[in-house]
């Protein structure tokens, strides 16, 4: 059965091949297919390593998804995946309950893919929305960006935050 994302990606590489034919251009159609394919692919890869890092608590996914000289923007952070590992472990994340990650958004362009999600309220720790800005080079996650802000428990408006 054809998944969706294919059969979007396949139509899209047939309008642009078409259109780029009749224009008497096929290079520059053939490297938009090519991007939209890499992002496509960067995508997948950001929500599978996310999912299996803070969903389902698998440290070892770092080793699969995050590059060696991961570059980290988190000023409370150091560079390489090791900081990630020694957070996490601190957190005490292995100890978490799976579950599967509820991403708000994702936007992909090229080799950056942006997330939201939620983290639930845990003990003391309001409920959090996070932006992650992901930057992939070579099918490994190379650089990272976060914001992260608490939901305020009274806001000035009742408008959802995610």
């Amino acid at each position: 059965m054809l998944r969706l994302e294919s059969f979007a990606a396949a139509t899209f590489a047939v309008v642009v091949l078409t259109v780029a034919a009749h224009a008497g251009n096929a290079k520059p159609a053939k490297e938009a297919v090519r991007q939209h394919q890499l992002t496509q692919e960067n995508r997948a890869l950001v929500l599978k390593a996310y999912q299996a890092l803070f969903g389902d608590h698998d440290l070892t996914a770092l080793d699969r998804y995050w590059a060696g000289n991961y570059i980290q923007h988190n000023p409370t952070m150091t560079d390489g995946r090791d900081s990630v590992r020694q957070l996490l472990e601190t957190m005490g994340v292995a100890h978490w309950p799976k579950q599967k990650v509820d991403f708000k958004r994702v936007i992909a362009e090229g080799d950056l893919v942006m997330t939201e999600v939620v983290q639930p309220k845990m003990g003391d720790t309001p409920e959090t929305v996070i932006v992650d800005i992901f930057r992939v080079d070579g099918g490994k996650i190379a650089e990272h960006w976060d914001v992260m802000q608490p939901v305020p428990a009274n806001p000035a408006n009742k408008r959802p935050m995610y």
